[in-house]
């Protein structure tokens, strides 16, 4: 036993002792248990996986631009060693993040929600910011140490070993990382900006982003009100700062000293000449929504789904959910392998058993079949409605749930109709299909976002995303000359 102590005290010692790395920022000692090559390969790994979820936005000049534009701040940085890749996401989020080693990406949406340069280098500057400090390197070290922690107190304190003791450890393990997001981002945002200053750009941008990512978070209260849901929350850049954040004003105006001779660089005009022609919203890629109804051009399929339900578009699946989130339905995808029949697909391919109130059914003549199997859910065990349905080499499932089994009748109805609204796209729905896209205009004497909003593409609350469009939310008005994005 003695043995067995004295070995992992040389253990945990040796890890202790070979840990610590200099920090390329501060030039203090972290604790840190990969190396930069380690680093590196956790950077590679990690974004072939990003790859895979994402693609990347077909605008090759786009893309030349951001990597510009990143690797300008990135030489000013305090790892210039380093080789970073900027990449501009084909996504409906609006998000931006960095990996270990230097990959770094921000989405579609997000670049169209900005307004200048300077505020797309505000978002690579922070992203850089992470790199360099090695945060997820040093939050990784910390959840590591934070599990040796807890193997070394579970051996020397046998009581730990109950359950009780492991809530006890996991809340120290807890404890160890909770301070880790609020002072990397502040880090963060003081390396951001002052790779900013280096850059020629002005550090104030920083505040810029965080007013439009504020503001597109007070929007979604209101549409979450509206729709009956929770309002979806930020977690990605800047989430934690409020725009009159005292400690992040003191950082930003700190890197005032870095700024070089010269005219401070914004290129507003610049940026919103290459936003021209984005594709903002779902691309044909990912299908669209238009009122209740979801397009797919490239799979080559439409349905409806109920009238006033919410409609989410993922990388994965599409999901309507009932006002007060009494019901959800969900269509998916996947690949037929075998020559078996729709009902055969259930059984051996999704797993269901004890169907029932079942028959075939036929959409726009296609191949299918509709039944009714009890599945487990969060809100226990319910009686589900699926629908498998052929076309082309896809069976494509479109499967209706409810929270209250009381509600079931109520439900299935639609479920059904849902369902046998499927069909191959049709000539016409092709044109309704189509992605919306930024169109960049030099605004007239009196034109106004009301009267532009008349004209938008946008099917709902266009006035107001017009003006998170041109950084004008919530009242603000354009100006005769101005160059305008507007969405067509």
């Amino acid at each position: 036993m003695k043995k067995r102590f004295y070995l992992l005290f040389l253990s945990v010692a040796s890890i202790l002792n070979t840990g610590c790395a200099t920090n390329p920022v501060t030039g203090n000692q972290d604790f840190v248990m990969v190396s930069e090559d380690q680093e590196i390969a956790m950077g590679r790994k990690a974004n072939a996986q990003v790859l895979q979820r994402y693609t990347l936005y077909d605008d090759p000049e786009l893309q030349a631009y951001v990597q510009r534009v990143g690797r300008n701040l990135a030489e000013k940085s305090h790892r210039p060693n380093l080789i970073y890749r900027f990449h501009v996401l084909d996504s409906t989020e609006i998000n931006a993040f960095a990996l270990p080693g230097g990959y770094i990406y921000i989405t579609r949406e997000l670049m169209a929600y900005l307004n200048s340069e300077a505020e797309l280098a505000a978002v690579l500057g922070h992203e850089i910011g992470h790199v360099t400090a090695r945060h997820s390197v040093r939050q990784a070290s910390a959840a590591q140490m934070a599990g040796i922690g807890a193997t070394v107190a579970a051996i020397f304190l046998p009581q730990l070993r109950t359950q009780a003791g492991s809530q006890v450890v996991n809340i120290l393990g807890s404890a160890l990382l909770s301070g880790y997001g609020r002072k990397h981002e502040l880090e963060a945002d003081r390396l951001g900006a002052e790779y900013l200053a280096r850059a020629g750009y002005d550090p104030q941008a920083m505040l810029d982003v965080i007013r439009v990512l504020k503001n597109q978070e007070i929007f979604d209260r209101k549409l979450a009100k509206e729709e009956g849901r929770e309002p979806r929350r930020y977690h990605g850049l800047f989430a934690s700062h409020p725009d009159n954040d005292t400690r992040l004003k003191e950082v930003i105006a700190a890197a005032n000293k870095f700024k070089a001779p010269g005219k401070t660089i914004r290129n507003r005009e610049k940026y919103l000449t290459m936003l021209d022609g984005l594709v903002i919203g779902e691309s044909a890629k990912e299908g669209v929504i238009r009122n209740n109804k979801f397009y797919h051009t490239v799979m080559g399929f439409a349905l409806s789904f109920p009238k006033g339900w919410t409609i989410k578009n993922m990388p994965d699946r599409v999901v309507a959910i009932a006002p007060g989130g009494g019901a959800i339905l969900q269509l998916g995808a996947e690949d037929i392998n075998r020559k078996i029949s729709p009902r055969e697909f259930m059984i051996k391919r999704l797993g269901l058993k004890r169907l029932k109130a079942e028959g075939p059914i036929d959409p726009d003549g296609l191949t299918g079949y509709s039944a009714v199997a009890p599945i487990k859910t969060s809100f226990g065990i319910r009686d589900a409605r699926f629908n498998v349905i052929y076309l082309d080499d896809k069976a494509f499932i479109i499967a209706g749930v409810v929270k209250e089994s009381s509600q079931i009748p109520t439900y299935d109805r639609l479920f059904l109709e849902s369902a046998k609204s499927f069909h191959r796209i049709r000539p016409s729905e092709r044109e309704i299909a189509k992605p919306f896209h930024l169109k960049v205009i030099k605004a007239k004497p009196g034109m106004t976002i009301v009267q532009l909003a008349r004209e938008s593409a946008f099917p709902d609350h266009a006035e107001e995303r017009l003006r998170l469009l041109n950084g004008l939310f919530p009242r603000g008005e354009i100006t005769p000359g101005q160059l305008v994005k507007i969405v067509k």
